[in-house]
């Protein structure tokens, strides 16, 4: 699929997620305003307990956060299958393995360097309500360097980290 598509997709996300009028306020200082926009993925390592370090297939991936308090996340792996028909169902299946997304009102701890993301849509239906916590760290103004919350990951995963850059 062309990136064209992803980059739609995620602005039809997030326009849909701003749209949740009990947004929770944030305040503007400057590292806030840092957050907004659109990133892309440039890598997604995972670190696992016997030392190993591997990219995550859902690499490519985008990030939108808007300035009403919200933020949408779009993921996929570039190397699904390709369809030359309808689908069967195990292509279906594999075609929701490679695909992540959710959207969620921003709670942003400046003081802690922490943001937590409060899903309230998602891939599966369970995940509604679900908090998902990310360290962020910034290197420049168009790289935003995030890490999963260590508790959030399941073993054998140690440590999972993602580095964005800012779409111009």
């Amino acid at each position: 699929m062309k990136s064209g598509f992803f980059v739609t997709t995620a602005i039809i996300i997030a326009f849909l997620c701003s749209q949740n009028i009990s947004a929770k306020p944030t305040e503007n200082t400057n590292l806030e305003k840092q957050f907004i926009g659109m990133w892309r993925l440039v890598s997604w390592e995972k670190e696992y307990t016997d030392g190993s370090v591997k990219p995550e297939p859902r690499s490519k991936s985008y990030i939108i956060y808007t300035d009403t308090g919200h933020m949408c996340w779009v993921a996929t792996d570039p190397n699904r299958k390709i369809w030359t028909g309808k689908p069967t169902q195990e292509q279906k299946a594999e075609a929701f393995d490679g695909l992540g997304f959710y959207c969620a009102v921003v709670e942003l701890n400046v003081d802690k360097g922490y943001v937590i993301h409060h899903l309230e849509l998602a891939r599966s239906q369970n995940a509604g309500g679900i908090n998902l916590k990310r360290w962020f760290s910034f290197d420049g103004k168009d790289r935003l360097l995030l890490r999963v919350e260590p508790s959030e990951n399941e073993p054998p995963l140690v440590e999972s980290r993602l580095v964005w850059e800012r779409v111009k």
